[in-house]
């Protein structure tokens, strides 16, 4: 039995080696470039506020089968939600959307879109607010919605118009009630009412510019690597843009900024939050009688107790705003406060100055 092999042997296996070399390259490179995406880099500059979610499915359940999840469902203020124009508007879209894609909208649905991460972002421009949605959706995301792309439009009176920016293409749909745009960079989908902030994560990835966290607010990578979320809110421009009840609006003044984080362990939700101020909080803190820099315990409900003692104090402050607060608004604003006498015993440390404020909460939900 003859066992030579021959030089197009050989160079055929060489050649076959170095293909499933390169092919197994190839294949790594991607999978840790996906791993190595961190959606909050991609964020344009100057939002009004965000908030990032990992493990949407888990974060989800968690709330949805605790008691403060169950509480929370039955609070006033979800009616009034409900009744808002905008909410009835979303949840018209949302109702459209699944009648044209005759798929629910649910749980599973927006996991399988939104990957591993995602984040909502507002952006006010001079005409309105619009909302920006990056997520990780992964290959096998962009994979189903090319192929749903390719199958033609759903309906013929909605019109698909594509654009090219820095070589990736955007697709613009039109016929909706809003006009949306959507655009896939690596495994990256990105989705707004608004071309431009899609466009923006686009330079922002492709020509490797630096976005809002890395320009102004480089401790939130490090809190968002270790955080099942995180978040953002201007309060000074929510205050400017945004109609809100003028006892809120009193209460929120004196804050410019926020920026938050939480972990979940051991049936514990620890809330790591902190604030830049326009003026001090000093005498707000010794009226509540919260120690500063020094670990204290709450009850829930001795909480809903001290807010109901502080209330003849915001009736002052709304007063002094021109408006009355009656009875019903104290009974409202205590329903709404309910779910919290389900918590167990919260540990709280708020430390402030002039300039800013920190607060660590850790609160129990099992």
């Amino acid at each position: 039995m003859n066992f030579s092999i021959s030089r197009r042997q050989i160079s055929i296996a060489i050649i076959l080696a170095f293909v499933l070399f390169l092919i197994v390259l190839a294949i790594n490179i991607i999978l840790r470039r996906e791993s190595e995406i961190r959606l909050i880099t991609l964020l344009p500059s100057q939002p009004v506020g965000y908030l990032s979610v990992k493990e949407l499915g888990g974060l989800v359940n968690t709330f949805q089968h605790s008691d403060f999840g169950k509480a929370v469902k039955q609070v006033p203020i979800l009616d009034g939600i409900q009744q808002k124009p905008w909410w009835q508007q979303i949840h018209y879209q949302k109702e459209l959307w699944e009648y044209e894609i005759g798929a629910k909208l649910d749980l599973k649905f927006l996991e399988s879109y939104f990957g591993r991460q995602a984040i909502l972002a507002f952006y006010q421009s001079e005409e309105k607010l619009s909302f920006l949605l990056i997520s990780d959706v992964g290959a096998k995301g962009i994979l189903e919605v090319s192929t749903i792309v390719a199958a033609g439009p759903i309906n013929s009176k909605y019109e698909r118009i594509k654009s090219k920016h820095l070589g990736v293409t955007i697709n613009t749909i039109t016929g909706y009630p809003l006009d949306f745009s959507y655009a896939f960079v690596d495994t990256v989908g990105i989705l707004s009412f608004d071309e431009s902030l899609v466009e923006d994560v686009i330079k922002i990835h492709v020509a490797r510019q630096p976005g809002f966290v890395e320009q102004s607010y480089t401790d939130l990578l490090e809190r968002y690597d270790s955080s099942k979320n995180t978040g953002y809110v201007n309060f000074s421009k929510i205050l400017r843009n945004v109609k809100i009840t003028p006892i809120f609006k009193t209460a929120l003044t004196p804050i410019k900024t926020m920026t938050f984080s939480n972990q979940h362990e051991n049936g514990m939700i620890i809330f790591d939050s902190r604030f830049t101020l326009n003026k001090p909080i000093d005498l707000v803190m010794a009226t509540l009688k919260i120690p500063n820099g020094q670990t204290f315990e709450v009850e829930p409900k001795q909480l809903i107790a001290d807010i109901e003692n502080f209330f003849p104090i915001l009736k002052l402050i709304a007063l002094a705003n021109g408006v009355q607060l009656g009875n019903q608004w104290k009974d409202n604003l205590l329903a709404n406060l309910a779910p919290l006498e389900t918590l167990g015993t919260m540990v709280t440390q708020i430390q402030f100055s002039d300039q800013s404020a920190t607060a660590t909460i850790k609160i129990p939900l099992e």
